[in-house]
């Protein structure tokens, strides 16, 4: 009986010893794949590439598979709302387009409370609601500024395919995707609109600015979702003093 049990307590702390192992040996790969922003999935491509003696047809198959559906991914990636997160880059591009706007028509009473509303912080702790109105207001705007900057270096990666294999490596197209997923992110929408703003305040005679982002759209909504957040911070003071 005390052989049965003292059998049983090594197997048991057998299986404690090789179940701990794996864990510590797993956790570590799941950090390791855990990437910050957005990265195109690859593991489903049709087009693949001998990494022994790369060609430049499969070199090019494998850039028209993942223009495609890396736009595809990021678009998904754009609509989830768990990725409009919050960073001090994020807030000076907001207000850089407050800037812009100003600059371009002349409305800097309206941006001035905009920059305002955008970076005041609750006291409860609450989400601002001005902020969100102001970033779900310009999204359209955002995800074709994205759209643009990743069109731009598609173009560029899609000249590349004439070059010989050996000019135009598996290594350098590799970068090029790295930084064609890059390109992927709120931000880089942001800095769209900022350019397009900018273009406005040089040529302010010339329309369209551009064919996928409206320089007075973006003043129009501004204007419109801060005059909203006033009037309801005018009404929340006035219910505050009455009560």
């Amino acid at each position: 009986m005390i052989i049965n049990k003292i059998h049983y307590t090594i197997v048991v702390a057998i299986l404690l010893l090789i179940s701990g192992c794996g864990s510590d040996t797993v956790e570590p790969d799941k950090k390791k794949n855990k990437v910050a922003g957005f990265k195109t999935d690859t593991s489903m491509f049709i087009a693949a590439i001998d990494e022994v003696s790369p060609t430049k047809e499969d070199r090019n198959a494998m850039i028209d598979e993942f223009i495609i559906k890396s736009n595809l991914q990021c678009q998904h990636y754009l609509n989830n709302p768990l990725n409009k997160s919050s960073s001090p880059k994020k807030q000076g591009l907001y207000m850089d387009i407050f800037d812009g706007v100003s600059q371009a028509f002349g409305v800097k009473n309206i941006t001035d409370g905009a920059k305002k509303l955008y970076m005041k912080n609750n006291h409860d702790g609450s989400s601002n609601k001005a902020k969100i109105a102001y970033e779900n207001a310009l999204s359209p705007e955002i995800k074709r500024g994205v759209e643009i900057a990743r069109e731009t270096y598609a173009q560029k990666m899609i000249l590349r395919k004439t070059r010989m294999i050996e000019s135009y490596t598996i290594a350098m197209l590799e970068r090029d995707m790295e930084n064609y997923d890059k390109l992927c992110s709120y931000e880089t929408g942001l800095i769209e609109i900022h350019k397009a703003l900018k273009k406005v305040q040089r040529q302010p005679k010339i329309k369209p600015f551009s064919p996928k982002i409206d320089p007075t759209t973006i003043k129009n909504k501004v204007e419109a979702v801060t005059r909203e957040a006033e009037a309801n911070e005018a009404s929340e003071e006035l219910n505050n003093t009455t009560f």
